[in-house]
């Protein structure tokens, strides 16, 4: 293990919310202490759901230099108790598992300075936190999954992070890692705050959000981006306020007598900030910077229910969504330094069908940016990226035909309400939602050609999520529009669906791309063209 010192975090008691699939399932209380030189990581909690699972007493201690000691759980699994008593040597770690009724004693080979870390017992992480925080980039770290067997964890970079709060701020860093599980690898984010302590822990691939409480408050948000001239407020939705971020044009917030063409960016429907963050880029957030400097007044906004925005996220539908996007239009047409006949909205990927959603009932909207957007319907653009996904993994091709044949079980279901039951519990939570729903059935071509305004179609020829031809037939639907407005395509070379300048343009390659910074060209030539279509 490579790393800067020997951890040091700071002892003290912390709450955590754990979410699958964006749905609150359970809490976990957690403490860390030191005691007589062993640091001792213990919690109790409760999660329900797929996980059902009750921690009675879970205790871990380190030595001095955080070499494990021994652990203790005490918890029930699915109704059924679950006991496991762990003592450590340099190379082995010998179990006393309880489960179902049955005993067993199991050893397994571990190195000396493993990491613990049982399933879903997520208060272990304040160790894996705590050796992230003095590591560097490509250090390996072993880590024993409590009592199956020891894999490793690759960090792969570093980012700064600021949250903001109501009452403080916190600096924090995001840790970017790969859980090389010898079956199923995946990607995940370690977050610590500046006493080395956990903060959040997110694995996207299955769905789990691990938030401590101080910052899963509505009122906490990352700030990923600071451009100049940003300013946070609220604006009224429908029974909620949604928080916001917007960037006056460059050097001329001391105008008082001009009026400025605007800008809405649109979240996408999964949870998502106003910066957009994806991959720790936050698109949105830099498209606001861009912008405002070639001259737009530009809102961003929190998704309702995430972050600083109000409502409720697990009814809502891509019309609901589309709704928040004309209440941040009234808000703009309401400003004295707005020119209410100029206001665009922009979307990014999906975020570009809720725009749609938007311009075809606003006529407010003057003007419609459509980036790295599906040009099929939800169902179809769901099986198209799976089997994308299928092709780049070692299965044959009757694993791949069993696992699109699922897929369509669940949009039968989903659409239906009828079929439930042979569908595995976790896929069921993810997928029988509202937003789910709508976004299966939504046919961009019936949205597109009820819009009446100007539109911009931009996408990166690298883009492996939303293949680059959706950009092709997307203009052909606003080309067939009965009523005539300009259409503007924009090909960028060489990006990526986050917007980056990239080699592959899979989703593999993200994380290890150096520029972070999105494309300087798709910038100029949005404001170009939005400055043709408001003259």
């Amino acid at each position: 293990m490579t790393t800067q010192s020997i951890p040091a975090p700071e002892a003290g008691e912390a709450v955590f919310n754990i979410f699958v699939y964006a749905q609150p399932v359970g809490t976990e209380n957690v403490s860390l202490s030191r005691t007589d030189g062993e640091w001792i990581v213990s919690s109790t909690g409760r999660v329900s759901g797929a996980l059902d699972l009750i921690i009675r007493q879970f205790e871990m201690r380190y030595d001095s230099l955080w070499k494990p000691v021994d652990m203790m759980i005490d918890s029930v699994v699915a109704g059924e108790p679950y006991m496991v008593q762990t003592s450590f040597t340099e190379t082995v770690a010998t179990s006393e598992v309880m489960e179902n009724g049955n005993s067993e004693t199991k050893k397994d080979p571990v190195s000396e300075q493993t990491v613990v870390l049982p399933a879903n017992i997520f208060g272990a992480y304040e160790a894996l936190a705590a050796r992230l925080a003095v590591s560097s980039p490509n250090t390996i770290i072993p880590t024993y999954y409590a009592p199956q067997a020891e894999i490793t964890i690759s960090l792969n970079r570093v980012s700064d992070q600021r949250i903001v709060t109501a009452s403080k701020t916190l600096d924090a860093r995001r840790h970017y890692v790969t859980i090389l599980n010898p079956n199923n690898p995946f990607d995940a984010e370690i977050w610590t705050d500046q006493h080395q302590r956990l903060l959040r822990i997110s694995m996207p691939t299955v769905g789990l959000e691990i938030i401590r409480s101080d910052i899963a408050a509505v009122t906490a948000r990352p700030q990923t981006v600071d451009n100049e001239n940003d300013e946070d407020l609220h604006i009224p939705a429908t029974g909620f306020n949604l928080g916001a971020t917007l960037t006056y044009p460059k050097d001329t917030r001391s105008t008082n007598n001009s009026k400025w063409p605007a800008v809405i960016l649109v979240p996408g429907s999964v949870p998502m900030d106003r910066d957009g963050m994806v991959s720790g880029v936050p698109i949105l957030g830099q498209l606001a910077g861009g912008l405002a400097n070639a001259g737009f007044l530009v809102v961003r906004y929190d998704k309702r229910g995430f972050g600083q925005s109000g409502g409720r996220s697990e009814t809502a539908t891509l019309n609901d969504y589309a709704e928040d996007v004309r209440d941040v239009v009234q808000y703009l047409r309401r400003r004295d330094d707005v020119n209410d006949r100029h206001i665009a909205v922009i979307g990014h990927a999906d975020g570009a069908w809720i725009a749609m959603l938007a311009a075809s009932k606003e006529k407010r909207i003057t003007a419609l940016g459509l980036i790295a957007a599906p040009s099929k319907s939800g169902a179809e653009i769901v099986l198209e990226q799976q089997q994308q996904m299928l092709q780049r993994m070692s299965l044959t091709d009757a694993e791949r035909q069993a696992k699109i044949a699922l897929q369509q079980d669940i949009h039968a279901a989903a659409i239906s309400g009828n079929g439930w039951d042979a569908i595995p519990l976790a896929m069921r939570q993810s997928a029988d939602t509202a937003w789910f729903r709508s976004y299966l059935a939504f046919d961009p071509w019936s949205v597109l050609k009820e819009t009446r305004q100007p539109v911009v179609i931009a996408h990166g020829t690298l883009d492996h999520q939303v293949i680059p031809e959706h950009a092709d037939r997307l203009r052909q639907f606003a080309l067939a529009r009965s009523q005539r407005a300009q259409v503007k395509q924009i090909r960028l070379d060489n990006v990526n669906h986050l917007l980056l300048p990239a080699i592959t343009g899979h989703i593999e390659e993200y994380d290890d791309l150096v520029e972070r910074t999105i494309s300087r060209e798709l910038i100029l030539a949005l404001a170009a063209e939005f400055h043709e279509f408001f003259r």
